[in-house]
């Protein structure tokens, strides 16, 4: 796969079911719009029907009314002001209900099926008076005031709509602007009521603190403030969620909860150690997707505990379930994004979505094992070109994420330019439980989490029978500051070396990141006031001296989590220690440059790593 092979993937997400029949998006890349095109894919029949997407319009968010007699979307019309709508489909009519110069974040049907509830963030309201927004001084109380992926938020509210979808008549049954949200999360309507998760600043205004709002007659009741949740949904009469309870009891697994109508929480998968990514619920059933060792698999809710449906080494993205008709897109290390119908006795492929790009253009495959480390117990992919080839050590981010048996561009682009690849998931990852994520936090930071890297390293040279010492090292965001910490502290080791988006030094990362406050403390377990001698020795840049081999830098102008000033500072340390090395800046990026940043970008973002790993790996 080569980077001109990326506009011919296409990714599939948001699936739901009627009946027999699936609706979902499809989202592909478009390198002469330098834009993506979102359209809308239908299945019935075992035919498949487009509703394309254009150069001006994109679709996408499609939903079934609970009676499955309506078909919602969302519209965004692209110009110089982008305009999204709320479109309803009943039979071949086609209904603009609702439009905002706003940002449509997410929507849900009413039980009555009369009507649909739209949150849409705004500019707050005295700000939305200001002609010149971007020549206004920022007036601040809170941190942060900037979020990546959102811009800038402390000016903006998030409300919630209620449309009428017969006559289109729509009333702010929440109003964001006197409540102080800062943003809206998930939404379900429950017992009679709307429950809600939002985002608002804290007493001291040093974060957002995620609530759980009900509300009533008589306004917002907070029932929960001080979890961290990710999605709210009913079953058999109760209220549940999936997150955590406590914010500061990250990192953890995530779980699912039953919530009472007080806040009190009860978590139901109380056995079930590994995080759990979504759930969807049939009239009798719950069904769980959720991480396990490198894959993302499906479970169903038993009155034992979550029994897994199939253990297939693939990740399932997304899901919808109906009358227990299961169907799932899911992807594997060679395969890119197609539908599967499951049903007790097999899995059947529905679809051909990739089917003509894996025809014209190879992918390799892959050798997985577990190695021991001596302490730990490390899962390892490795992709073999040559064994005089150079191999490149790739590190992931988070730490709490997880690399596996999924589709992931990277590997296969730096494999078809001729390198190794090398990748695991080390102590710190999520995908093996509670203990293994949490085996970095405090001291541990820096130390376990190499030592599984370096380690399985080592060993996967030597299982795929590689001779050449040509090593190049990278990694983005945890994985950059695993990259800069290592050549910092292990200078002979690797003769390149890519850190993109990266955590250098976590005293400035504090004032800087929009999650400067909250994050340092869950990792390293003390705050800085009280022992700024642990962030300084936990940061790469106190090893920046020690650095000698040749290093780019990747990152974003616009990245707020990790923001850019964290990369001037190494690129100034390299440079006054004479070590070669390049920074390269991109214009209008955040931090999710590598996975949703603007064509144009990630191609030319995978030109400058080859290149510079070709450079300087013989």
């Amino acid at each position: 796969m080569k980077t001109s092979d990326l506009d011919k993937l296409t990714s599939l997400s948001g699936i739901n079911i009627n009946n027999s029949n699936l609706i979902l998006t499809a989202t592909r890349m478009s390198f002469d719009k330098n834009a993506y095109i979102q359209e809308l894919w239908s299945y019935s029949n075992k035919k498949w029907k487009k509703f394309k997407g254009t150069d001006s319009k994109n679709y996408l968010n499609p939903k079934y009314s609970d009676d499955k007699k309506y078909l919602s979307f969302i519209e965004v019309e692209k110009g110089k002001k982008t305009k999204q709508k709320i479109v309803t489909k009943k039979g071949n009519t086609l209904n603009r209900i609702f439009e905002t110069d706003g940002n449509i974040q997410n929507y849900i049907w009413s039980k009555s099926n009369k009507f649909i509830f739209i949150t849409v963030s705004d500019w707050e309201k005295e700000f939305k008076k200001i002609e010149d927004k971007n020549d206004e001084p920022f007036y601040l109380e809170n941190m942060p005031h900037k979020f990546d992926t959102r811009g800038v938020i402390f000016n903006k509210r998030s409300h919630i709509y209620k449309v009428n979808i017969e006559t289109g008549k729509s009333i702010k049954i929440i109003d964001g602007d006197k409540e102080n949200l800062i943003s809206i999360g998930s939404l379900v309507e429950h017992a009679n009521h709307l429950y809600i998760t939002a985002n608002v600043y804290n007493k001291m205004g040093t974060m957002l603190e995620e609530r759980i709002i009900k509300k009533t007659s008589k306004g917002l009741e907070t029932i929960h403030s001080k979890g961290m949740w990710g999605k709210l949904f009913s079953f058999n009469g109760k209220l549940h969620g999936v997150g955590l309870k406590n914010r500061f009891d990250w990192p953890t697994t995530t779980s699912i909860f039953e919530i009472n109508e007080s806040g009190n929480t009860k978590k139901i998968d109380e056995n079930f150690d590994r995080t759990i990514v979504d759930v969807k619920t049939s009239e009798e059933s719950m069904y769980v997707l959720y991480e396990d060792s490198g894959k993302q698999l499906l479970g169903k809710m038993t009155k034992d505990g979550i029994e897994n449906l199939f253990s297939e080494e693939i990740t399932i993205t997304d899901f919808a379930i109906q009358d227990e008709n299961l169907f799932f897109i899911a992807n594997s290390f060679t395969r890119s994004d197609e539908v599967f119908k499951y049903t007790e006795s097999e899995i059947e492929k529905i679809s051909k979505t990739n089917d003509s790009f894996h025809k014209k253009v190879s992918t390799y495959d892959y050798t997985y094992k577990r190695f021991d480390t001596g302490k730990s117990k490390v899962d390892t992919w490795g992709i073999f070109v040559g064994k005089d080839r150079p191999t490149l050590l790739n590190i992931h981010g988070g730490p709490a994420s997880q690399y596996g048996f999924t589709f992931f561009d990277e590997f296969q682009v730096y494999a078809e330019a001729g390198f190794n690849v090398i990748a695991c998931n080390p102590r710190g990852s999520t995908g093996r439980g509670h203990k293994y994520l949490r085996d970095v936090c405090g001291n541990k930071w820096g130390v376990n989490d190499v030592h599984d890297v370096l380690s399985v390293f080592k060993q996967m040279v030597r299982e795929l029978k590689i001779t050449s010492k040509d090593y190049g090292i990278m990694g983005g965001s945890y994985g950059g500051f695993m990259t800069s910490w290592i050549i910092g502290n292990y200078p002979k080791m690797f003769k390149s070396a890519i850190v993109e988006r990266a955590l250098i030094n976590w005293e400035t990362m504090v004032g800087t990141s929009d999650i400067g406050i909250g994050f340092p403390e869950m990792y390293l377990l003390d705050e800085m006031d009280n022992n700024i001698n642990l962030y300084r020795k936990k940061s790469p840049i106190s090893y920046a001296k020690n650095i000698k081999i040749p290093t780019l830098i990747l990152h974003s102008e616009n990245d707020y989590r990790c923001p850019i000033e964290q990369g001037e500072q190494l690129f100034s340390a390299l440079k006054r220690n004479k070590v070669e090395s390049a920074m390269v800046r991109f214009p209008n990026e955040g931090h999710e440059l590598s996975r949703s940043g603007k064509p144009k970008h990630r191609q030319q973002r995978f030109d400058f790593i080859i290149d510079w790993h070709k450079k300087h790996l013989s």
